[in-house]
């Protein structure tokens, strides 16, 4: 009846995700949240570092995880009439900078060899200084400030204009990217190029390009940044041995209690392995805006999640919830040769509810493709669109005690470009029991041990909202927020009752 387990948990509380493609983060949402002190953010850059200190380690391959709907770094390879959408090459911080195009063409361009290094997007300011391999420390740095000490070309110099546009990949100046257009130009300290902007949009940078592709992204660019104790982040291999571009293994292990009113807490560990995919399209520029445009994402997952104690009390209107990890990530597409860098974060939860007085061990798995994606049509605005297949299975439940109890294993999920956050969603699959008396059921195919009622309900919650920044797209502006489309499944797993023992009497 039930699904066997992929493997226990390994640990009193060990976490594993495992991503072949892009994750990014978002604001927790409101609910009684705990953390403990938060070591500094670590990227995953080495498979074969090790792992100590939050540092890179190799990891096993990834198990059988539902992959998103993404091709190989060259399955951008345009269609008929399409430019292609792909993977930039990993490291490079040369800023594209060119005028648009002629007859609405996409920029251009013609200047190479420089990068941002100080960048203002509330003041407007910019840096350019030669491409070098270092740049400076502090992503917060005045337009004023000297940069490199490169020196920039005479002929880069005589490049920059105003009316130009700039499309620069993530930098430590512009750590999830920039796209501007320039509106002054002087000489700077340190033979720099100081720079006065505007925010551009997609539409000046390109125009009546046709494209559209959905791209995985190396996991090894991904910065993870701890919120509980003893967390610990390693990369690896994929499944078949290659240490690929766009695909590999991301593991977080973490102690995770979860507090309860009263001063108790539940003891949780869990795996979550995801296969996200960026999806980035845009067809033709008609008057500054697309005819159509979309971004979005699309996760491939499997998330195993237990959580065991004693719940003495109501945990009240709102759930227990416990940030444990925000992964970052600011991939970067070629689109018509130019970069757009896509911003992709993720918030990664536990949380628990409880009604009642009961004893829990519960221990479950979910499989499921998650898909959030904004579509623009020209004279119809933005549309959200989501989806949220999963299936939950018990792998191993025991109850005594008269309570309902819901435990989930959650992500909230922000998308953007360029910095400007314009989808949040968050997706939560999740299991839930009600029993009066107790219960006892697991994967291995052996009847249940029930008195009293009972029932057992998988789930899964996405919900979530289209923003305003949109806008970096060139389409009008949506007023406040747009929600996306409510998306709540509920199937019943286990249900029944059995007679209670009778009271003994002496």
């Amino acid at each position: 009846m039930f699904k066997r387990s992929i493997g226990r948990a390994a640990g009193p509380a060990v976490l594993t995700l495992v991503l072949a493609g892009a994750a990014a983060c978002g604001p927790t949402d409101p609910g009684t949240s705990q953390a403990g002190a938060a070591p500094a953010a670590a990227t995953v850059a080495d498979p074969a570092a090790t792992a100590a200190g939050g540092s890179p380690a190799a990891a096993p391959p990834a198990g059988n995880t539902p992959r998103a709907k993404a091709g190989s770094p060259a399955a951008g390879r345009p269609t008929p009439g399409k430019a292609s959408v792909t993977a930039a090459p990993a490291g490079d911080r040369q800023a594209a900078i060119g005028s648009p195009g002629k007859d609405g063409g996409a920029v251009t361009a013609a200047t190479k060899n420089l990068q941002l290094t100080a960048y203002d997007p509330a003041g407007g300011t910019a840096v350019l200084s030669a491409a070098g391999p270092t740049a400076p420390a502090s992503a917060a740095a005045s337009a004023s400030a000297p940069a490199l000490p490169s020196v920039v070309p005479t002929a880069a110099t005589a490049a920059v204009q105003p009316g130009q546009l700039i499309a620069s990949p993530p930098t430590a100046a512009a750590p999830q990217g920039a796209l501007v257009a320039v509106t002054g130009v002087r000489p700077g300290a340190g033979n720099t190029l100081a720079l006065t902007t505007r925010p551009a949009t997609l539409a000046e940078l390109l125009g009546g390009t046709e494209a559209d592709g959905n791209v995985p992204v190396d996991p090894h660019g991904i910065t993870v940044t701890p919120l509980v104790k003893d967390l610990k982040a390693t990369a690896g291999l994929t499944g078949d041995g290659v240490q690929a571009d766009a695909s590999g293994t991301l593991e977080v292990n973490l102690k995770a209690p979860v507090p309860l009113p009263g001063g108790a807490s539940l003891d949780a560990s869990g795996s979550l392995r995801l296969h996200p995919a960026v999806h980035f399209a845009y067809h033709g520029a008609a008057a500054g805006s697309p005819r159509t445009a979309s971004i979005g994402f699309d996760l491939g997952a499997h998330a195993q999640w237990k959580v065991t104690g004693d719940a003495a009390r109501s945990t009240g209107a709102a759930p227990v919830r416990v940030p444990f990890a925000k992964l970052q990530a600011s991939p970067v597409l070629t689109v018509a040769g130019l970069p757009v860098v896509v911003n992709l974060g993720l918030t990664c939860y536990l949380e628990v509810s409880a009604d009642g007085q009961v004893h829990l061990e519960a221990e479950q798995d979910a499989t499921g493709t998650w898909a959030v994606r904004a579509d623009y049509a020209g004279g119809k605005g933005w549309t959200p669109v989501t989806n949220a297949e999963t299936k939950v299975t018990p792998v191993h439940v025991r109850l005594n005690g008269k309570a309902g109890v819901r435990a989930a294993l959650g992500a909230e999920i922000s998308l953007g470009l360029y910095d400007t956050v314009g989808v949040e969603t968050t997706v939560a699959p999740y299991l839930r029991a009600q029993a009066e008396g107790s219960l006892t059921v697991d994967s291995s195919g052996n009847p249940p041990q029930v008195q009293g009622s009972w029932s057992l309900v998988g789930g899964v919650d996405l919900s979530g909202s289209l923003l305003a920044h949109l806008k970096v797209f060139g389409t009008p502006i949506i007023e406040g927020k747009l929600p996306l489309p409510p998306f709540h499944r509920e199937w019943p797993l286990l249900a029944g009752s059995a007679a209670l023992p009778s009271p003994q009497h002496s």
